[in-house]
């Protein structure tokens, strides 16, 4: 979490900014939600622009949207620029100056929160410090844009959750392009993972799983513990209790049957791992959720 610490942030600025658009939230600078968004919004800066800070209390995100300026973050300089997106975090000196005759034009947004820095570094923008991004990304920061600068009801938290968007779907994005650098230990568990995704249903214990993988139950369940949240063994079973209530709310399928479409040889075993999971039987579970 950022907190404003006891010291004076030297500001350097000089140029002029053509237009801009701010929106300003009620957020505390000792925030303890998991996110809150300061301030933030849209600014056209002119060819003479320049910004130097020591420090910053905030983590901050831009995209670029037009022009070029050049943001130097601690002692790594990025070429911002339509479509690049770059961040820095508290306690960051950093320096912007507007490069080439077309004004710079980019969106800001200062946040911070209980998970700021787990999401920013899940992001990659703390490692990388500024990213290349296509319209998806874009999109979602102009909708952080609209929903603040109209203050619509929920406004802070949809604009929160536009931005834990964001950054989670860099993190998915930068997972999806550097597979082949993931460590050996990584991919082994996201290729295990991948089977009991697409076959948990007939999956009868997580040794099968090991022995189609190629790989020791020992060694994966530590896989497990070190990158998953949850135990082959619980994984598995979350997944075929997950897809058993659906079943019992969307089909007319009885209680045996939906046991044997889920790999259970005895229904009488589907029914104990249910209740235990959804504290309920498969049958109170269906009365339950369909009763009129």
């Amino acid at each position: 979490m950022a907190n404003i610490p006891d010291k004076t942030y030297v500001l350097l600025a000089q140029g002029h900014i053509r237009s801009a658009r701010y929106f300003y939230f009620e957020t505390r600078p000792d925030e303890s939600d998991p996110l809150g968004i300061v301030f933030g919004g849209y600014e056209m800066c002119d060819t003479d622009f320049e910004i130097r800070r020591q420090a910053y209390p905030y983590f901050v995100i831009e995209l670029g949207l037009a022009g070029l300026c050049r943001l130097k973050i601690n002692e790594n300089t990025h070429n911002l620029s339509y479509g690049t997106l770059a961040g820095f975090s508290p306690e960051s000196g950093h320096c912007y100056k507007a490069q080439g005759k077309v004004p710079f034009e980019h969106y800001w947004v200062a946040f911070t929160g209980s998970k700021a820095q787990q999401l920013f570094e899940k992001s990659t923008l703390a490692s990388n410090g500024s990213v290349a991004v296509g319209g998806e990304i874009i999109f979602i920061m102009e909708q952080i844009m609209r929903v603040a600068t109209e203050k619509m009801p929920h406004a802070q938290q949809i604009c929160c959750n536009y931005l834990e968007n964001l950054l989670l779907s860099l993190a998915a994005i930068s997972d999806g392009r550097s597979g082949g650098s993931l460590s050996r230990a990584q991919q082994t568990y996201l290729k295990c993972r991948k089977y009991i995704d697409e076959n948990f249903s007939q999956i009868k214990s997580p040794s099968q799983v090991a022995d189609r993988c190629g790989v020791n139950i020992r060694y994966m369940s530590r896989l497990f513990k070190q990158f998953g949240s949850a135990s082959p063994h619980d994984y598995i079973n979350r997944l075929k209790m997950n897809k058993g209530a659906n079943l019992l709310l969307t089909s007319g399928m009885p209680v045996k049957q939906i046991a044997k479409v889920l790999g259970y040889e005895d229904p009488y075993h589907f029914s104990r791992n249910f209740g235990s999971f959804h504290g309920l039987s498969p049958q109170n579970y269906r009365v339950n959720h369909l009763s009129g």
